[in-house]
């Protein structure tokens, strides 16, 4: 058999379907993140609602809204094989995911606690060790899902590059990139890889101590499609910010779609 070796960050994403019973509504993608010794599944609001955030109405044609995922998940075996696992989104007919404690909807991140047998095996986001740094505006970043549903045979996720299109520096929550995306990319976690000579200070002109040459990555936030309903209009995707994960897990609060 085949030995395949994989860039760490590639085995994170999740391919997953939003289901209303039997029916599949939507596809997108997700990945897990722990805290405070639980585990969850992150993805958009409007992945796990099936609405749309600003104005409610069910995103899919014959209005219905999802009432469980169908994640593609790892098995817990030493080659990457995979298998589905419907996970509820409901409990006792109310939501049973988290979504910002202030913002609501606002913020199109759903938070959803789950836990897995020994059967599968969750790739955890921040497990991974990271290299801090600061996004700037016009560094590139990478998207990490299953535009169209493409993925290899293994199962591995699509990267696709993305520029920074906005300032990430400003207290938004969100900031916006430049790429070409397409439905399944929803929920995608993005990653900042930065190769060559890091100058944690670009305003200095001396080296310092906490500058680096070599190859680092950081969570840079989570993707939620783009601008515009049609492919032909601004080229331009909304990231949201990593720190929002926190605060939604931190909340508790349950969605009130």
């Amino acid at each position: 058999m085949a030995i395949v070796a994989t860039d760490p960050f590639s085995q994170v994403p999740v391919f997953i379907k939003m289901k209303f019973g039997p029916t599949e509504l939507a596809v997108g993608t997700a990945f897990f993140y722990r805290r405070n010794g639980g585990l969850f599944l992150i993805s958009n609001w409007h992945n796990f609602s099936g609405r749309d955030p600003a104005t409610r109405k069910p995103l899919a044609d014959h209005g219905g809204v999802p009432d469980a995922v169908s994640c593609y998940l790892c098995l817990n075996a030493p080659v990457i094989r995979r298998e589905w696992l419907d996970i509820p989104l409901l409990e006792d007919g109310s939501p049973a995911w988290y979504h910002h404690p202030t913002a609501g909807s606002a913020v199109d991140i759903g938070v959803l606690p789950v836990s897995l047998n020994d059967k599968f095996k969750a790739i955890i986001l921040n497990d991974i060790p990271c290299e801090k740094m600061t996004l700037r505006i016009s560094h590139d970043v990478f998207v990490l899902g299953y535009p169209l549903g493409i993925m290899n045979s293994h199962g591995l996720p699509v990267w696709k590059r993305a520029s920074v299109a906005s300032e990430p520096g400003t207290s938004e929550p969100k900031y916006l990139v430049d790429t070409a995306t397409r439905s399944g990319m929803s929920g995608s976690p993005v990653i900042f890889r930065y190769r060559g000579f890091y100058k944690n200070n670009p305003e200095t002109t001396e080296p310092a101590d906490d500058d680096w040459f070599g190859e680092g990555s950081m969570f840079a936030g989570v993707y939620s499609g783009r601008l515009g309903a049609s492919s032909l209009e601004a080229q331009l995707g909304i990231v949201w910010k990593p720190h929002l994960i926190d605060e939604i897990i931190d909340g508790q609060i349950k969605a009130d779609c």
